[in-house]
Parts: structure tokens; sequence; C-alpha cells
């Protein structure tokens, strides 16, 4: 309501967030336009994708940086267009971390406060996913679609793709605030796509470790009737992946419940060291029988933790 006293810091926040996001959006133009008709047309990734295709404004719709994926004998071209430009690469991980990894170093620039990740994967080959026949280069080039971009023609990921892409990154990269900002993707996305090839995402899953996050994903929204599915595909997902039964699933949610969605902090059961601990081991596929004894292993304190417990 205008008149509660909680208006102003609203309004505040909402232009704040326009302000951010007028500033990513005139900043991925921009290097669209750098990077010219040397490169094929980028293939937009995460929030600088989704939030202007199915958010009721890309605004509402909060970015760390701005996400794209281009094809690998491109990257010389894009990181030159970026220098150019006024980007420099900056991190705190060593060069050759990204040797290996599915994005190079990412770019920032000093004067916009933007940062750039130019990615030619979705996931790094030795990530949980890696191997996932879905995020291969040949799925990723199939599953391309064009788009426009303020006019600019570049390319989205297909509904289906980016359906496990988005539970996929949720759940491996899993982070109590980006947590809920992914589970809002996925609802714009469910809501709002005119079509869903879903027999191509069980086709997909078959076997595959993203099975996981997507069905984990897919039940907890569906269990808060924040998302309609058609009937059967949750049995179906069910059956492909091999990461959840009932009980390891309700435990997962009812984290997602406490310490996500309601906010709650964390204590000496559950804590910060613990919960990741909980929620790899939980997600990892493997036999039910090991799942409780690789966990109390994985509960264990660290040797240096115990050091400074027995001498603190």
């Amino acid at each position: 309501m205008r008149t509660s006293s909680l208006w102003p810091l609203l309004e505040g926040a909402d232009l704040t967030a326009r302000l951010i996001n007028a500033e990513q959006l005139d900043a991925m133009e921009e290097i669209i336009r750098a990077c010219g008709e040397l490169v094929q047309p980028p293939t937009l990734l995460k929030g600088i994708s989704i939030g202007e295709q199915y958010y009721p404004e890309p605004h509402l719709r909060p970015m760390k940086d701005i996400d794209f994926l281009v094809d690998q004998d491109a990257l010389p071209i894009v990181e030159s267009a970026l220098l150019r430009i006024g980007y420099r690469q900056r991190s705190e991980m060593p060069p050759e971390f990204y040797e290996a990894h599915h994005h190079t170093t990412p770019f920032y620039h000093s004067q916009t406060q933007v940062w750039v990740e130019v990615h030619h994967g979705l996931f790094p080959g030795w990530s949980l996913v890696g191997s996932d026949k879905v995020f291969s280069i040949d799925t990723i080039r199939a599953e391309r679609r064009p788009a426009e971009f303020r006019g600019r023609l570049v390319n989205r990921l297909s509904n289906e793709l980016q359906i496990v892409y988005l539970a996929s990154h949720w759940a491996l990269g899993f982070q109590r605030l980006g947590g809920m900002v992914a589970m809002v993707d996925m609802i714009y996305l469910l809501k709002r796509a005119r079509s869903i090839r879903w027999n191509r995402v069980l086709e997909w899953l078959d076997g595959a470790v993203a099975a996981g996050p997507v069905y984990l994903l897919l039940t907890y929204l569906a269990r808060h009737r924040l998302v309609e599915l058609p009937s059967g595909i949750l049995g179906e997902l069910s059956r492909r992946q091999r990461s959840f039964g009932q009980a390891s699933l309700t435990i997962v949610h009812a984290l997602i419940d406490r310490y996500v969605t309601n906010g709650r902090e964390f204590g000496r059961l559950v804590s910060e060291r613990t919960f990741p601990i909980l929620w790899d081991t939980l997600l990892r596929p493997r036999p039910p029988a090991r799942r409780l004894p690789v966990l109390l292993w994985n509960l264990l304190p660290s040797r240096l933790g115990l050091m400074r417990f027995l001498t603190g």
C-alpha cells in the first residue's frame, strides 16, 4: 500500500533495480554492437535472457553479471571486442582454473561496474552434469533459437533446454538467495512459455545426472502449487532420476522450506558448514543403502576444524 511507511523504501529499491538493469542491458547491446558481424550472434543465458523473455519487466529479474555463450573459435574475437570497449579481466582464481572451466576469466568495466562472463559451454566437463548429453555442444547448437535483443539478432536456448539448464545450475551452484531467483525463473518460464516439448526433456534426462535437479525443483514448485505440469510428468521424471527416493526428497524439500523460502537462520544441527554437505550428498545419484553412510562420513569434522575445536 502506498500509505505504508515502508513504501518509500520499496520505491527506492525499484528505482535502483531499474537503473542497474538499464546499465546491464545497455552493456549487452554495446557488446553485441562491438562484436558486429565478426561472430555468430551470441546466445543469451540466465538473467539477461529470461528477464527480457518471460518476466513482466526485465528489472524484476536481478543479475549479478551478464552471461552469454559463443562458439569456442569466437572467443578471441569476443574478448578483443570487450577489451576494446573498456572491460578488463578480473578474478581471484588463477588463470589455470579457467582452462578447464566453461567460461573464460570474467570481465569487469570500472565505469559501468558491469561484470560479464563469456561462456563456451554450459557446465565444465568435471562438474556433476558435465558428461550429460543434454549439455553437449551438439545439443546446445541444435537447441539455439533465433531471437531479438533491442532489435539486434541474438540466440536464446529453447524452452526445453532452459528448463534443464536452470534446474541443474540451481542445484549444483546452490545459494540461498540465488536459489529463490532460480525458482522464480522456472515459475515464469513454465507459466509464460507457449509450448514445451516434454518428450524431448524426458528423452534427454533418461539416466542423466541432470534428471535429479530437474525432478527436485519441479516437485518442489508443484508441491506448493506454484506451477502446473502435464499429468504424469513428475512420475516419468521420477523413473529417470537416481538421486531421490521419497525420504531424501522430503528432507531436501524441508531444507528448502526452512532455510531458503522461509529464510530461517542456521543452527547447530544444520549449520553453514553442514547445509552444503547435506545438499550435495543427497543430490548425488547413489543407491539408498549407501546414502546414510556417505552422509555421516561427509559430516565428520575436517582435520583443521577438529584441531581448532581441540585447541580452542
